[in-house]
């Protein structure tokens, strides 16, 4: 955070890849680090033992995003974190960065809940997308598997050369079918 605060104009937010389970472990360890980190979560009821509760879920399993100066010592030091898989790439080889008015959007929810917004009720297995909305805004993904609830979700495949990675719950507002 000292670089970032000393540097607050070449700060950007990137995306990595941890271990489903373990965002909560890595944000811990990032946070002792000094490293700005966010986890967007959303609340959820579950039933556990008989009983109702409410939760925090991350709204990206197996995601979350930080803030640091490109380097390759801050790439090296996040990438050999615990529980840390990859940092998440641009089609153009380099690391995605997020822009901040879709981390603002995603704290202003972690207030104000999820937004019901309208959904195209046409997707299926199978159909590829754009991704107009949240941090993996500009990626083309291939859906694997809808889940068809209050809030409409799938399970989708976004393909970057020499690699591909799935994220379990992107929400379909944020996609585009192609």
């Amino acid at each position: 955070m000292d670089v970032t605060e000393k540097h607050p104009d070449s700060a950007n937010w990137y995306c990595l890849h941890v271990a489903k389970g373990r965002e909560t472990a890595v944000e811990n360890d990032l946070r002792e680090a000094n490293v700005e980190v966010f986890v967007p979560r959303e609340r959820e009821m579950q039933v556990r033992h008989g009983r109702k509760i409410e939760v925090e879920i991350p709204f990206f399993p197996g995601y979350l995003l930080v803030r640091c100066v490109p380097s390759a010592a801050a790439f090296n030091g996040l990438r050999r974190q615990r529980h840390v898989l990859d940092i998440i790439g641009g089609s153009d080889g380099r690391y995605h960065v997020i822009r901040d008015e879709a981390i603002n959007a995603f704290k202003n929810m972690a207030v104000t809940g999820i937004p019901r917004v309208a959904t195209d009720k046409t997707f299926k297995d199978g159909d590829e997308a754009d991704i107009v909305d949240g941090p993996f805004i500009g990626f083309c993904c291939l859906v694997l598997s809808v889940k068809w609830s209050r809030q409409a979700k799938a399970r989708v495949l976004i393909n970057l050369p020499g690699r591909q990675f799935e994220i379990d719950s992107m929400p379909l507002a944020f996609l585009k079918k192609l």
